[in-house]
């Protein structure tokens, strides 16, 4: 029996529990980290 999977190797770095937003700010922005609050930007051609 053959096997087809491939492993795969993450890399996260690990955030410091500084500049967080309050609970209820972080679930409107998904993230509790001030710094992984990037903005979203979408341009039409």
């Amino acid at each position: 029996m053959k096997n087809d999977l491939e492993l795969t190797i993450s890399s996260i770095k690990i955030q410091s529990f500084k500049d967080i937003y309050k609970m209820n700010i972080a679930f409107d922005k998904g993230t509790i980290f001030k710094q992984l609050d990037k903005p979203w930007v979408m341009q039409r051609g």
